[in-house]
């Protein structure tokens, strides 16, 4: 998830460019003659150990997932993580939840105080799904290698300085709590997701993860998107010994933006070199081709692992960077949801190679065009490195012609046949296909365009079907009402989406059972800026509508209630929002700018009801059952509903749409 910090109109641009590098593939008229390769599978000509193709759940990216029906999770989660099946994915890295604002939401700490922190209880590493998604990743495969990152941190830490003491002791304790109350080990961690880190730092996280047993947890350094600074981690540590030896591995986002270079510098750390955040931008076969170009980044730059940015979109359509997962489950209410064209590429990798095989260097190899560089397809080769078996990985994405390419393979490697499975661009994904027969070491295959190829003498590849139809995606329900009843404490109500801040279910502190509170008492360290804590719900397609919810004001601050909230612009939302302060001061707002507003008495400590009626350009808000304001206003005509606060305790309960 890129925080891009320049105009919409560039960054829209940018994404196109990374899209769509090259439209020749999607042509089949590829004419003339048929260009002809010989490669070597020298079995001798060992590379570096490649690390396996992975996934990242961050930016309440993952959310919605969690509420799906149970044996629909499974088949979702098998898709993604069970072995040669779908994905197969290798490596899950995860948010260090911070209860700041990292793309689509908020993700929640393990301590949103310092009394949290000094005083922790069960409960508080079971807030968030993150845990729960690497669990599931773990039962499936329990080899999957776990990684945790930060985006922000609840403002108490190191008194609003990231870098302190108080953060990598922070750090220590989500991994020790993962391995406590889930049996999770976690085997790295980064430091601060795009943002430049400090040397200083790091070598301070090293010897706090020691101080605590944790010297087995490797640090993985870098996560820097921006063009001139991808690689900035490796020049550091060039000119700083230390540092060099408190870090396991280095990576960059996006390599794809810079044809996967890597400069000498970060080449001669000795140290793998991976990217930390790779994107497809969609579910479609053009996304697919992105993630099918990832082929390149070993040969290109010695890249031995990729990790995609998203693992799923199960957040709604309307938040920011939409379509980013390698599937789609965003409906948990119709428990519809969507296989998509790239989880298929990843599987022509993750289900032929495992990690700890070897690159076979004088078979990784990209072929451009004499006339463009950025044409052409690619091939990469890996052997076991415990039998004689190997696979080969092909790309042709670019390819404007057919390509055939003769393979001589060396005598200490397998000389079985090897099954082939191929995906083309808009007519088929991850298929069997006929099988080819060495004879003598030596074998041939013609590839077209816009096409994927595995190879491999190894067996137990499979495209996985899930046992039971995908259920229509269905509306969200309407009407709608929460009073937060049959929700555990410290969980986030179902479908509820934290946008900035800490909202979770505590016993109702005015009397019986159990309502929704926003937790955190200051701003957080952020990853971008974001006002005040706010939660949402509902449909974006809502119009005309009455919302109301009780609300209490313990002491001071303020509370509101915003309808019609939509997405305006870039990563921005917005909707009429009515915000009450404990003083009685109130105001009805639209992108800032104050429509109405006034004073009113409040009753402190006691329930209070609010209300927006939204009928066509009309709006209302009343206030137990008083008629505070009436405007007109046609701005905005559709969107969900959202609870917020300042930084402050709130409560709200009974919450009705209809």
């Amino acid at each position: 998830m890129i925080q891009f910090k320049f105009s919409n109109k560039i960054f829209i641009l940018i994404l196109f460019v990374a899209r769509f590098p090259s439209l020749s593939l999607y042509s089949q008229n590829y004419q003339g003659c048929v260009l002809e390769h010989h490669i070597y599978i020298d079995g001798g000509s060992t590379g570096k150990t490649f690390e396996g193709f992975g996934a990242l759940s961050a930016g309440a990216s993952s959310r919605l997932l969690y509420e799906y029906p149970e044996t629909v999770k499974s088949q979702i989660l098998d898709y993604l993580f069970k072995p040669a099946f779908g994905a197969n994915l290798h490596h899950l890295k995860v948010e260090i939840g911070g209860d700041v604002n990292s793309t689509d939401g908020s993700e929640p700490s393990h301590a949103v105080t310092r009394e949290e922190f000094e005083n922790p209880r069960p409960e508080y590493f079971s807030r968030g799904y993150e845990w729960w998604l690497m669990v599931e990743a773990k039962k499936r495969n329990p080899e999957i290698i776990l990684e945790g990152l930060q985006w922000g941190a609840p403002g108490w830490i190191g008194d609003g300085n990231f870098f302190s003491e108080d953060n990598a002791e922070f750090v220590s304790a989500w991994i020790k709590g993962m391995k406590k109350y889930h049996n999770l080990d976690i085997d790295y961690v980064g430091i601060w997701n795009e943002r430049d880190p400090e040397g200083e730092y790091i070598k301070l996280l090293r010897s706090v993860l020691d101080k605590n047993g944790l010297q087995q947890v490797k640090i993985d350094a870098g996560d820097l998107w921006e063009p001139h600074k991808k690689w900035k981690i490796a020049d550091m540590m060039m000119e700083d010994p230390d540092l060099h030896e408190a870090v396991d591995v280095i990576n960059a986002h996006t390599t794809s933006f810079i044809n996967y270079y890597t400069p000498p510098n970060a080449k001669e750390l000795g140290i793998p070199l991976w990217d930390g955040e790779a994107h497809g931008g969609g579910g479609d076969w053009y996304a697919a081709a992105a993630h099918a170009r990832n082929n390149r980044a070993y040969s290109t730059g010695g890249i031995t692992k990729i990790i995609s940015w998203s693992v799923i979109t199960s957040y709604h359509d309307f938040l920011p960077a939409p379509e980013s997962g390698l599937m789609k489950a965003n409906t948990p209410w119709s428990g519809h949801y969507r296989v998509q064209t790239p989880l298929w590429i990843l599987a022509h990798t993750n289900q032929f190679a495992k990690p700890g095989w070897k690159y076979i260097n004088s078979a990784c190899k990209s072929f451009n065009s004499e006339s463009n560089v950025k044409e052409g397809f690619s091939v990469s080769a890996l052997r076991s490195n415990e039998t004689d078996d190997y696979s080969i990985i092909i790309e042709t994405m670019d390819a404007k012609e057919l390509n055939k390419v003769y393979f001589t393979v060396s005598d200490d490697l397998s000389q079985n046949k090897l099954s082939v499975w191929q995906s083309t661009f808009k007519k088929e994904e991850f298929v069997r296909k006929e099988d080819i027969e060495a004879k003598d070491g030596k074998f041939e295959i013609t590839l077209i365009p816009g096409a994927m190829y595995s190879l491999t003498t190894t067996s137990g590849q499979k495209k996985g079907v899930a046992s039971s139809p995908v259920p229509v995606n269905n509306k969200f329900p309407f009407p709608y009402s929460e009073d937060f009843e049959e929700t555990d404490f410290y969980k986030t109500p179902e479908y509820f989406c934290d946008q900035h801040g800490r909202f979770e279910v505590v016993d109702n502190p005015g009397g019986k059972g159990r309502v929704l509170e926003q937790k955190m008492p200051v701003q957080g360290i952020l990853w971008r800026k974001y006002e005040t804590p706010q939660t949402i719900v509902g449909d974006i397609s809502w119009k005309d509508y009455t919302v109301s919810v009780d609300v209490m004001l313990p002491d001071t601050g303020c509370v509101s209630l915003c309808g019609r909230f939509n997405k305006s612009s870039g990563w921005d939302m917005s909707g009429y929002r009515f915000q009450l302060c404990h003083t009685g001061n109130w105001k009805l707002q639209l992108r800032g700018e104050v429509l109405a507003s006034g004073n009113i008495e409040v009753n402190l400590n006691r329930w209070n009801k609010l209300i927006m009626l939204f009928n066509d350009d009309a709006i209302e808000v009343k206030l137990n059952k008083r008629i505070i304001t009436t405007i007109k206003d046609s701005t905005i005509m559709n969107g969900v509903v959202a609870l917020g606060t300042g930084w402050n305790t709130a409560y709200f309960d009974n919450l009705r749409v209809e």
